[in-house]
């Protein structure tokens, strides 16, 4: 998998961090290509395609004719004496064997020859064989050589015939093949869509530090002047210590905010660099991710959509169509086995090897030697193949009914990541105006307290009310950005949106 358009922008990116750099300067769009240049969980699943395609070598390797050659050498030797005692020789020394009476048979075998299967299940060996034999029962100077070369085959005609059991094996490595390459390509959404993600969160968490410390700069400037008013004789001690407590608590906020802006600082160098050593020493200096002035999506065509474009339909599909194949498979072993077997060749047998091979090529006599047969077996009641036939076909049925699941299971996840774009849209306004209310109220009672006739107890809540009304409008702005990211995860379509594109 490639991503061309973004290739030219990932050279770019990679000078923007030398080995010494402390900060690096990111925009959402220059985040997502790091993400894919670097990301180790994308550099992990692009091996899976790879080894579905060894796989599907090696499965293809069932039909590589296979070279073999053999020798044999056989020694057997009997005394004669002990099936007829009446063989001695009278001039022998009493009780000694006589070596003629020894019956000797040696034996010598070559073999080569060159087998394999086709993908219609025929089997075949061709090859020759040369057979040298001793026997001095008969002549001890005589020795017979047989020459054969020929070709023997067998040819299923019920069981394991035809492509479509012989090439299942290959179509189920050609699937898994392609169910990797979905699944990459899920991963890349995946990394896509959580860059998105941690990218809007972090630079929430860097806005809700500021509000914290804004808020904590009010709280501390109300503690001065109460002090001031005390000093006045215009506010009692309890004033400046309920000031001082509140102080005090939002400096505790301040430090949490921090921390989730470290957190998530490192939850997303994780995700755009491939750094071990100098991964937490890198800085990272983001800018506010822009808010996509989309119209409402389109749903109806992309829900249609998702059905093409989602890794996990397109794996479910592929699934579906293994389990076929497997019905198909299961199916023909479930027949009997009925081979038709046939051997045909050329024997030459003479006292030299040298005239046995003549008789073999054609020069001298030349014998032809053959035969043709069938092999039937049936196991009874074939329950083994009955039962896994039966699996089969279930398991494709369940595979079906979990596609309608899941079909169902997008439609919802859709329509709902399509209805959160909508809420946090308005969310978004909505907590502006309260951000502009709570800051206008807030000024309001800052004048009241001025005057003496509001409390400290009223400015401290109405300024808490200004941090969460401003937290709350920063959290609508990363929610709204983070709806689009899910919506297009869950119709499939991240990688169009974000302009990239895979070969």
């Amino acid at each position: 998998m490639s991503f061309s358009r973004v290739l030219p922008a990932i050279i770019v990116l990679l000078g923007l961090l030398p080995a010494s750099a402390e900060t690096l300067n990111l925009t959402l769009q220059q985040a997502i290509q790091m993400a894919l240049a670097k990301n180790f969980r994308i550099k992990v699943e692009e091996f899976a395609p790879k080894i579905a395609k060894s796989q599907q070598l090696s499965a293809s390797g069932q039909f590589d004719p296979t070279l073999s050659a053999s020798y044999t050498y056989d020694h057997s030797e009997q005394e004669l004496r002990s099936l007829n005692p009446g063989l001695v020789d009278p001039a022998a020394v009493p009780g000694q064997v006589v070596p003629d009476l020894f019956a000797r048979h040696d034996g010598q075998e070559i073999n080569a020859s060159i087998a394999g299967t086709l993908p219609t299940g025929t089997t075949y060996s061709i090859g020759p064989t040369l057979t040298m034999t001793t026997d001095n029962q008969r002549n001890p100077q005589f020795t017979e050589f047989n020459s054969f070369f020929g070709v023997s085959m067998t040819q299923p005609l019920l069981k394991n015939f035809g492509t479509d059991v012989n090439l299942a094996s290959i179509r189920v490595a050609r699937a898994n093949q392609a169910i990797s390459q979905w699944q990459l390509r899920q991963q890349v959404i995946d990394v896509v869509t959580d860059t998105i993600s941690i990218y809007s969160e972090l630079y929430f968490s860097i806005q809700n530090v500021e509000v914290e410390k804004r808020s904590r700069a009010l709280a501390a400037q109300l503690v001065d002047d109460n002090i001031k008013r005390e000093q006045g004789g215009v506010m009692i001690d309890l004033d400046v210590m309920q000031a001082k407590t509140d102080l005090a608590d939002r400096e505790e906020r301040v430090l949490v905010a921090e921390r989730a802006v470290a957190d998530n600082e490192n939850f997303l160098k994780q995700l755009v660099t491939d750094e071990i050593a100098g991964l937490l020493d890198t800085h990272l200096d983001i800018v506010q991710p822009e808010l996509a002035n989309t119209e409402d999506p389109d749903r109806k065509h992309d829900y249609a959509r998702a059905f093409d474009l989602r890794p996990d339909y397109r794996q479910a599909l592929l699934d579906i169509q293994k389990r076929q194949i497997n019905v198909v498979f299961t199916r023909n072993q479930a027949l009997p086995q009925l081979d038709l077997v046939g051997s045909l060749g050329l024997n030459g047998i003479d006292t030299t090897f040298l005239a046995s091979a003549q008789r073999v090529s054609g020069q001298g006599n030349r014998n032809l030697a053959g035969n043709i047969g069938a092999v039937f077996s049936l196991p009874i009641p074939n329950r083994t193949a009955q039962g896994n036939l039966q699996v089969s076909k279930l398991e494709v049925l369940q595979a079906l009914m979990d596609l309608k699941r899941l079909e169902q299971t997008i439609l919802v996840e859709a329509d709902n990541a399509a209805g959160q774009i909508d809420t946090t849209r308005k969310r978004i306004e909505a907590t502006s105006v309260a951000s502009d209310f709570a800051r206008q109220t807030l000024q309001g009672a800052q004048a009241r307290l001025n005057n003496g006739r509001s409390t400290t107890f009223e400015v401290l809540q109405f300024q808490r009310d200004l941090a969460a009304a401003e937290v709350n409008e920063a959290r609508a702005r990363a929610d709204f950005i983070q709806a689009l990211a899910r919506y297009a995860r869950l119709t499939g379509s991240t990688l169009e949106r974000n302009g990239i594109v895979t070969e």
